[in-house]
């Protein structure tokens, strides 16, 4: 299976209630970034309805639910991906800088941007698949989703 950007993939959430997602990056060789848009279904919306939803989730992970058919992707649109904003993170420790997704140094991390900024990680799809169950209050909500939510996630540093 060749996974890659601008694939789009279904959740299942509970019995016959879906979410969506797609695959923004495969920047990195061994890991996918994703995005898991707001709406939960009985059926599978179309394409253009899916990827104008409100972004939830945003995690870069790997690629263990489709590999194990958890996760189908099932079209793939690459149209709205320039729209999507990319979080910038930290990096090093002293001195901390701000680098952008694909890994630029911006410059030296100021105190706000220390105190606001987190640092790259890589987590298991099934941290991201519990946050989205959690959201929906299939699951309790977990402190640590909070981490994966998008308009936290996604900030302006210039």
């Amino acid at each position: 299976m060749k996974l890659k950007e601008g694939d789009l993939f279904e959740i299942k959430i509970a019995d016959n209630i879906f979410s969506y997602g797609q695959i923004i990056s495969t920047f990195k060789k061994k890991a996918l970034t994703i995005v898991i848009f707001e709406g939960q279904y009985t059926e599978r919306p179309n394409v253009n309805d899916i990827i104008n939803e409100k972004i939830l989730l945003f995690g870069n992970t790997f690629d263990a639910k489709f590999y194990h058919g958890d996760w189908i992707a099932f079209d793939n649109n690459k149209s709205n991906l320039s729209g999507i904003r990319l979080p910038y993170y930290k990096i090093g420790i002293d001195p901390i800088y701000v680098e952008d997704f694909y890994e630029n140094k911006i410059r030296k991390a100021n105190k706000d941007d220390i105190n606001k900024l987190k640092y790259r990680d890589y987590i298991a799809p099934v941290r991201l698949e519990s946050a989205l169950k959690a959201y929906y209050k299939y699951l309790d909500w977990n402190e640590v989703f909070d981490e994966l939510l998008y308009d936290k996630l996604v900030l302006d540093f210039r």
